[in-house]
């Protein structure tokens, strides 16, 4: 492994370690920093990708060490602060649902990693376990801030808890599904915005909740909307391009 390998691993090692450190705050209470870990672990898993290409560092080891930070950080650590938080308050069910976070994410990760040559670089096939990250992990956020009313953005019963929870549902069948979705872009230019909002979670509540709302709504259009729109290939013609010329393997996030 050269220097420039070197490099984006750490950034990618780093965003594993947000990932599990998200896992013990979660076991411990902390569940407001829990939720900002798993953001951060998203953070820096676009970080690696953007710094392997400018500096000419993408390896094929770089991309498969990413399938197991984004189980940690995307799979594990989303299921295990719902379970935490909010899930383990209903027994056997809620078990099952968290359960059902890891087993949509395992099976996803697993598709994606034998199914599609370009690992993301031309669109996803099943909404990428990422959504569902944030979605868990924003909602969770923005009703531990206490800044809203809080029978109101209650997670345990109510409105907000059955869009959140009926949502997650749909999120998990859709990380399984056939649906064709785009890639978001990882130039570095757009993904300025993305750097900008997982930092204002950290800064006053009012400017944090503010963003966690926005990444929600941001992942609620990129779910159920973008598919709408279709600008990327399918899946069968990814396939075949694959036969005539090798992609370039670099490090990605589905």
């Amino acid at each position: 492994m050269t220097w420039r390998q070197i490099i984006p691993t750490i950034f990618t090692i780093a965003a594993m370690l947000a990932g599990f450190y998200s896992i013990l705050l979660s076991g411990s209470g902390d569940y407001m920093l829990a939720a900002q870990m798993i953001m951060l672990s998203m953070l820096l898993d676009g970080f690696d990708g953007n710094v392997a290409r400018l500096i000419r560092g993408t390896s094929k080891f770089g991309a498969e060490l990413d399938t197991y930070v984004d189980m940690t950080s995307f799979g594990l650590a989303p299921a295990v602060l719902a379970y935490e938080s909010v899930l383990k308050h209903f027994g056997l069910l809620g078990f099952l649902f968290s359960g059902a976070i890891v087993i949509s994410g395992v099976l996803r990760l697993s598709r994606f990693r034998i199914k599609d040559p370009y690992r993301g670089q031309r669109g996803y096939q099943g909404l990428p376990i990422t959504v569902n990250a944030c979605w868990i992990s924003m909602f969770v956020f923005v009703t531990e801030a206490g800044l809203l009313n809080v029978e109101l953005w209650a997670l345990q019963r109510g409105p907000l808890a059955t869009l959140v929870w009926m949502s997650t549902m749909l999120f998990l069948i859709l990380q399984v599904s056939n649906i064709r979705y785009p890639k978001p872009t990882k130039a570095l230019v757009g993904f300025i915005p993305c750097i900008l909002f997982v930092m204002f979670l950290f800064l006053q509540v009012e400017v944090a909740v503010a963003s966690a709302l926005t990444i929600c709504a941001s992942c609620f259009v990129y779910a159920f909307v973008t598919p709408l729109f279709p600008r990327h290939k399918d899946l069968t013609d990814l396939v075949s391009d694959s036969e005539e010329e090798e992609p370039e393997p670099t490090f990605r996030m589905p």
